[in-house]
């Protein structure tokens, strides 16, 4: 039985979606009989009505629909196809199927399933003057008569008896059918998470970051940047009213990460000073402090949270001396050693941002150093950890709703980080449309929810090994630039930039006084610009909402050519392979979170694809010795592929998972940037075949993502520096509302 008999099992032979029905049978829309479509296609659309608005994965409909067989996507991606074509669906404005990125399709038109074609009834006739208005009998059309026939008077009696009995008969069989038919039930809309009553909260000047809102919804607490100290404290300020109190009067370190006690009457906090961290408790309208842990973990952007009954808090930290991981454990407030969760957890995992649901039940954290994070949920008393999402992509907080059935996080799946609920029961997600939005923090007495609104500038810069205090903005402008890499021939900088309104890639060649734009790609977010080793050619990852693809630029002639297309992979980002026409790119591998791949672009297509490695954060191509360099978002250190041969090593475990830009192979040296909470960063070397590292110079204390690119003679290193940053507080009210 194939795919297609399988789900006609299931339901009747006709399909009410929108303002067409289908025939699973001939395969046809009966709104538009010419149209035929493709069996595949038909099980595709039948399944997706079955799953009631919910999203269903692109693995899960292959694994259905083509049973059996060995498909690639693109057959699944040629089905959507027709079906939008048949349905006149547009894929930017769907009434029909959405497209939801990185996880599948979801019917968003109403469906129900029909054992037989509605009954078109004929309009009546109208009444003639001076008749009676008619009856039910009346509209049933009399039989067609000639016009010698009807000329003929003479009828008996008896014939026209018969006759007005049988009409008789027929109505009132009409009229049975009609009391007697009770069309299908359609089936109950799905639920969806929406916002509105959007509005600002802060427009100081300065940045307002890691807003959390108190159990009543009534206050908020988050940091400050202080301009006279040039360091950050924590405030707190009613909801709706202007003037924010600060909660200590300590001037030492950076504080960050607040967060309310289930009652309000408390508030803890992280504090950051140089490379040692505290875990700080005062009461929510200030007063004395208290120091509950003296060693929280600095290594990672890792906030905790409180226990329900407010005795203690919850985070992560690695589960053993010498071991790569990070695991739940929860501590009391008054004192004494921590108790680590039981639960399904490898040495390799690293487990961030754990936090109770309202009702105590569960647990949820994030896995997977960003940018490819995933959010769990695990049972509070310990056992088998859950898998919510299959993103792979940057979550930037995240907390539990009110009611403790779905989780609002903040994600970059569609380039800029917006905020998106996913459902604990079923794992769909609904995107708010609320963007840029990072840190969300949930009221559990009302429906509001805070974030933070990330308004950031960043300039490039140029930093001299030999005069490291000095740092030196190329080409300002008011836009906001990142991502900078020197060309290995001649130091031209390719760097991406808004400056000309939307984000493409600009370069700024050698001793210019001027930059110039290279691209004009549709889409919003453009990531990891890498340089061809003879200087002519550019790789440049462009993210949309529907996925990544790779793409090269002819610097000389800015042609652009297509290298994979969405439909066949999501790219996280590329460089160039060992041979000419070769790629290697890092793409979503929902199961695995990411692999690393080498192909040849044909026409833009994927040809001789193999896998080289897995859960890998971003790579690096030496084309010297023709290896790769690589890191894993599961274990630290950089990692050495040799493509000739096959063969990986260990190179150092230096760098950590978290680790995605923050390093370069240059010459035979790499260059990275040593993680840091608060303060200056220090940007080191270390030589790839073994040795000491060294110091080469601190650099400015906000760089854009740690991206950096260094000069030809290693005596200049670029920099996009931060060189205004206005985040404010925003608000929405979260509620849920049934699908039109």
């Amino acid at each position: 039985m194939n795919a297609l008999s399988q789900v006609r099992l299931e339901a009747g032979r006709f399909l009410e979606v929108g303002a067409h029905i289908l025939d699973t049978d001939t395969l046809r829309l009966a709104t538009t009989p010419d149209a035929k479509l493709p069996p595949k296609a038909v099980a595709v659309l039948v399944r997706l009505a079955h799953a009631g608005g919910r999203t269903l994965g692109r693995d899960e409909l292959l694994d259905e629909v083509w049973r059996g067989t060995c498909p690639t996507p693109d057959v699944l991606t040629q089905a959507i196809k027709d079906l939008r074509r048949a349905l006149g669906d547009d894929p930017h404005a769907p009434q029909y199927i959405e497209t939801v990125p990185r996880l599948g399709y979801r019917l968003v038109a109403p469906t129900r399933f029909l054992d037989a074609l509605p009954i078109a009834v004929a309009p009546e006739p109208a009444p003639v003057p001076g008749d009676a208005a008619p009856t039910l009998a009346a509209t049933v059309p009399a039989p067609t008569v000639p016009a010698k026939a009807s000329m003929r008077r003479a009828r008996s009696w008896f014939d026209a008896t018969a006759m007005l009995l049988c009409a008789v008969a027929l109505v009132l069989a009409v009229a049975a059918l009609v009391r007697t038919f009770v069309p299908p039930a359609a089936p109950p809309k799905a639920l969806h998470w929406q916002v509105d009553e959007q509005r600002s909260l802060t427009s100081e000047p300065g940045p307002e970051s890691f807003p959390r809102i108190s159990p009543d919804g009534s206050r908020i607490a988050y940091s400050i940047g202080d301009a006279a100290t040039h360091s950050s404290r924590i405030v707190q300020k009613a909801l709706d009213a202007p003037g924010a109190v600060r909660l200590t009067t300590s001037e030492a370190g950076n504080e960050y990460y607040p967060m309310w006690s289930p009652d309000g009457s408390a508030v803890a906090f992280m504090r950051f000073e140089g490379e040692h961290c505290r875990l700080v408790v005062v009461p929510p309208l200030g007063g004395s402090e208290r120091v509950v842990d003296d060693e929280c973990y600095a290594g990672l952007v890792n906030p905790f949270a409180w226990t329900p009954d407010g005795k203690g808090l919850v985070s992560t930290a690695p589960s053993q001396e010498g071991v790569d991981d990070m695991s739940i454990v929860t501590w009391p407030i008054s004192g004494g050693g921590g108790r680590r969760l039981d639960y399904t957890h490898a040495f390799n995992d690293t487990d961030l941002d754990a936090r109770y649901s309202p009702d105590g039940r569960w647990i949820a954290f994030r896995r997977g150093a960003n940018p490819n994070s995933d959010l769990f949920v695990v049972p509070a008393a310990g056992g088998e950890a859950r898998q919510l999402t299959r993103l792979a992509t940057r979550i930037r907080g995240y907390d539990w709703v009110r009611d403790g059935s779905a989780i609002v996080f903040s994600s970059g799946q569609g380039g800029q980080q917006a905020l998106y609920v996913v459902d604990l029961a079923d794992g769909r997600i609904d995107a708010l449309g609320v963007q840029p939005a990072e840190f969300p923090s949930a009221a559990r007495a009302t429906d509001t929810v805070v974030y933070e609104i990330p308004r950031m500038r960043q300039q490039l810069s140029r930093v001299d090994v030999d005069a490291p205090g000095t740092t030196v903005d190329l080409v300002p402008s008011t836009g906001s630039d990142g991502a900078p890499t020197a060309s290995p021939v001649d130091d031209d900088v390719v760097f991406v930039s808004d400056r000309g309104g939307s984000q493409q890639l600009w370069i700024l060649p050698h001793g210019a006084r001027e930059a110039y734009a290279l691209t004009s790609l549709p889409e919003p977010t453009l990531l990891h610009p890498t340089w061809r080793a003879d200087g002519a050619r550019v790789l440049v990852t462009a993210r949309g909402p529907f996925g990544g693809r790779l793409v090269e630029v002819e610097v000389a002639s800015r042609v652009v050519h297509a290298l994979t297309d969405v439909a066949d992979e999501d790219v996280r980002s590329g460089t160039y392979g060992n041979a000419a026409g070769r790629f290697v790119a890092v793409v979503n591998a929902q199961e695995r979170r990411s692999e690393l791949i080498a192909f040849d672009s044909v026409d833009g297509r994927q040809a001789n694809r193999s896998v080289l490695a897995q859960d890998v954060g971003r790579a690096d191509f030496d084309a010297a010795s023709g290896a790769i360099y690589f890191t894993r978002i599961t274990a630290p250190g950089l990692f050495r592929l040799d493509l000739a041969s096959g063969e990986e090593s260990d190179v150092t475990r230096a760098l950590s998972p978290s680790h995605l830009d923050g390093w370069r192979v240059h010459g035979d040296e790499l260059y990275y940037i040593a993680p840091k909470a608060a303060g200056p960063s220090e940007l080191k070397a270390r030589p790839l075949a073994g040795g000491d590292e060294r110091t080469v110079l601190s650099l400015p204390t906000s760089i854009a993502d740690l991206a950096f690119g260094v000069s030809r003679d290693g005596r200049s290193i670029y920099v996009a520096r931060v060189v205004a940053e206005d985040t404010d507080v925003g608000a929405v009210r979260l509620h849920r509302e049934t699908a039109d």
